[in-house]
This record gives structure tokens, sequence and C-alpha cells, in this order.
């Protein structure tokens, strides 16, 4: 399964992604939460190939939180 980063992201929001190999930080989805409790990093139940813009595909498990400027 190949998942496709978030287009545009909202400012001042705390998503879940992963980082590409290129450097970008690659959303995936919004933080229901709003940043709030102690966990930086969310376990995804089946490992997801993220494509970045760059065409490097990166496989991930883990997704880290991230809040954008």
């Amino acid at each position: 399964m190949t998942v496709t980063p978030l287009p545009s992201l909202k400012r001042n929001t705390w998503y879940y992604g992963v980082r590409c190999a290129c450097q970008r930080v690659l959303a995936l989805c919004e933080d229901v939460f709003e940043g709030r409790g102690d966990e930086t990093q969310m376990r995804s139940p089946v490992e997801l190939a993220v494509k970045c813009d760059c065409g490097t595909v990166t496989a991930a498990l883990m997704l880290t939180k991230f809040k954008t400027p």
C-alpha cells in the first residue's frame, strides 16, 4: 500500500508523519488530540510505503508527531 503525503498543511497544527531521505517531513494524518499528551510517536498496524515528491519511497511503521509553523 502506498500512501500519498498531505498536499497542503494547516498552520500551527499537529500531524503524524515520516521524514524522507531528502529531509522533507511528510505528513500523513492530523493529530486529532491537537498535540495534547506525552506520546511523540504512533505505531501503524501495517507497514506504510510513503512516496515523496523527490521520488523516494519510505517504508514506515512508526509515525512521528510534529507541529507546523
